[in-house]
């Protein structure tokens, strides 16, 4: 799904809310300082992809498409520049490329791709936020009975993927080499989301960001 004026994201009116106990946010500025920044992602390309990982063509096509390789392992996800792929299952992938057109995209894959595959375009149904800054881990832990610590501890490089509940709704959660963490939700909860993280990181500050 490429952006578009008339389409708005699913968290596009709380951009810019903050909450931050014992500060007034009338007199909030950019000079306060938040514990953790959430930024949604623009309108982006979300696709379930399924295929034969063992398929040593299959992956190279993916990887030859996407520009980032298939994730093989369980918990594992892949990211480079602007695509990510998450492991879902031994068969099947969640790819999201940030910003990117969720046809063209699907249109290419089919073109390289042959044999037992599926692509379904889920765009429309989720979006993707990341979460960074000093007390995001404290977040996440207030946030889910997921063990991020799993994430945290991955090697230098080396970014891993849960799926899990997060505050009760179901999520993606996965960590990035910049030391951030991503977020991908049904565009259902985000607005119960949106809501959560901003009452979870008042303690420390927390905005939300387009």
């Amino acid at each position: 799904m490429s952006s578009n004026s008339h389409v708005q994201t699913p968290l596009h009116y709380l951009h810019g809310a903050f909450n931050k106990t014992g500060v007034d946010r009338a007199l909030f500025n950019d000079q306060v300082d938040c514990g953790v920044v959430i930024k949604e992602a623009p309108l982006s390309a979300h696709l379930n992809l399924r295929g034969d990982a063992e398929d040593s063509a299959f992956c190279a096509a993916v990887a030859a498409v996407l520009g980032v390789a298939l994730p093989r392992e369980p918990g594992f996800c892949n990211h480079h520049q602007s695509a990510s792929i998450y492991w879902l299952g031994p068969s099947e992938w969640c790819v999201i490329t940030i910003d990117g057109d969720a046809a063209a995209i699907e249109a290419a894959l089919r073109e390289k791709l042959s044999g037992h595959i599926s692509i379904v375009d889920v765009s429309g149904g989720q979006t993707l936020i990341n979460l960074r800054g000093a007390n995001v881990e404290t977040l996440l832990k207030k946030s889910t009975v997921y063990d991020c610590q799993a994430l945290a501890a991955a090697k230098p490089g080396q970014c891993r993927a849960v799926q899990t509940t997060f505050a009760k709704a179901s999520a993606i959660i996965s960590n990035r080499c910049d030391g951030s963490y991503d977020l991908v939700i049904r565009r259902s909860f985000a607005d119960y989301i949106g809501q959560w993280l901003l009452d979870a990181g008042a303690e420390f500050g927390c905005r939300i960001e387009g």
